[in-house]
């Protein structure tokens, strides 16, 4: 695959990442990243969404068992909104659809932050919700698109013994659905394809600078997230006590190799301000898709702090372009976008807009999913 040639290119040539998708089909220049679509879609998708009408007068058909945004959902209520937020979060070039092509390595990463309680039990908004990861991958294989479809992340843990985030059913949080359980199903069911896991915490890397900075210190970079084709990113609602939120961009600190930056990635402080790590390693590989949300998300000091806890929100949000993406779930959590640093500095180098007014929002309407989220006491 073309972007496999990563390996050979320079860290100058990453920087290249926001015109890929502008360049007309057969082009073999092709680099990682993505382009953001001048006016973005990002669909919205709470449990009771039950039908709207799109800007342009659209009928927009609601969910078939809309449920209460603070109660509990079945497997199959997540899986009908998963499907509709993707549904309306397509672009004009048709989204999801024409974004991953049959024959590519799509690496499918979602964020595992694990935080655990007082009594030792996994806080749910912690991590992304597999349910949602396993519907993405249903989704696709069910398209036919992607030949090899590997999940991928470098989790961190709270506590100090190990913990084996593919094997956990995360103590029944998500219907006791793990990883591994999840990719060896799918690999029963669809042959054809490539099934794995992939831990970014011991991935052979590469050595890069962020692209556009001439300062700084060089980065460890997964093999795995350049050599891919396409990276959709899957991530809940959270706050961070360094950064204000996390998100999609702040799901890349499970980029960074554990074996190299530690088990709560503590070193990569040493490389650059909270902010600007983010914003580096967003613009290694931008994410092709992003997905937000879940049942659950947390709030407060996460993801470790003592005040940080779970919090049940229904909604879940995706797009093309993650940071706009990230721009209405901050929104929706009740913050201001432009004083989240890390999406104003990615906003700056051309990955996409955080202005809310210039993002076309299809299903609920931020104000209707809105939910206000703790804040960190710092970040």
């Amino acid at each position: 695959m073309l972007r496999r040639r990563l390996l050979e290119l320079t860290a100058a040539a990453a920087a290249g990442a926001a015109q890929k998708r502008d360049q007309p089909a057969g082009n073999d220049t092709a680099v990682a990243g993505a382009t953001p679509d001048t006016t973005p879609r990002v669909g919205i998708v709470l449990s009771s969404f039950k039908g709207s009408e799109d800007h342009d007068g659209t009928k927009l058909k609601g969910l078939r068992s809309p449920a209460p945004p603070d109660g509990p959902l079945s497997a199959a209520q997540l899986d009908e909104m998963v499907r509709k937020a993707i549904e309306l979060g397509n672009t004009r070039r048709g989204g999801l659809p024409t974004i991953v092509e049959v024959g590519d390595w799509v690496v499918v990463k979602p964020r595992i932050a694990v935080h655990r309680s007082a009594g030792g039990r996994a806080v749910a908004g912690s991590v992304a919700d597999p349910r949602v990861v396993r519907t993405l991958i249903a989704w696709l294989a069910e398209h036919r698109l992607g030949k090899r479809i590997t999940v991928a992340e470098g989790p961190s843990w709270s506590a100090e013994q190990p913990f084996d985030a593919w094997n956990s059913d995360w103590d029944g949080a998500f219907g006791k659905i793990s990883y591994r359980a999840m990719v060896d199903e799918f690999a029963r069911k669809h042959p054809a394809v490539r099934f794995d896991i992939v831990d970014l915490n011991g991935d052979e890397t590469m050595e890069m600078r962020a692209p556009g900075r001439d300062t700084g210190g060089a980065y460890q970079v997964p093999n795995t997230l350049m050599q891919c084709d396409k990276l959709i990113t899957v991530a809940p609602l959270a706050t961070s006590a360094q950064t204000g939120v996390s998100l999609t961009l702040g799901s890349y600190l499970g980029a960074l190799p554990g074996s190299i930056y530690g088990r709560l990635k503590e070193r990569a402080s040493s490389l650059a301000q909270p902010h600007q790590l983010l914003a580096d390693l967003f613009s290694f590989h931008p994410a092709d898709y992003a997905i937000l949300g879940g049942e659950w998300g947390i709030e407060g000091d996460a993801p470790f702090g003592p005040r940080a806890a779970a919090i049940r929100h229904n909604l879940v949000l995706a797009g093309a372009n993650a940071v706009a993406v990230d721009a209405v779930g901050v929104s929706v959590m009740g913050f201001v976008p432009s004083r989240i640093r890390h999406l104003e500095l990615a906003a700056k180098r051309g990955l996409g807009t955080i202005e809310t007014d210039s993002i076309w929002t299809r299903g609920n309407a931020i104000d209707e999913a809105k939910r206000p989220f703790r804040p960190a006491a710092s970040g």
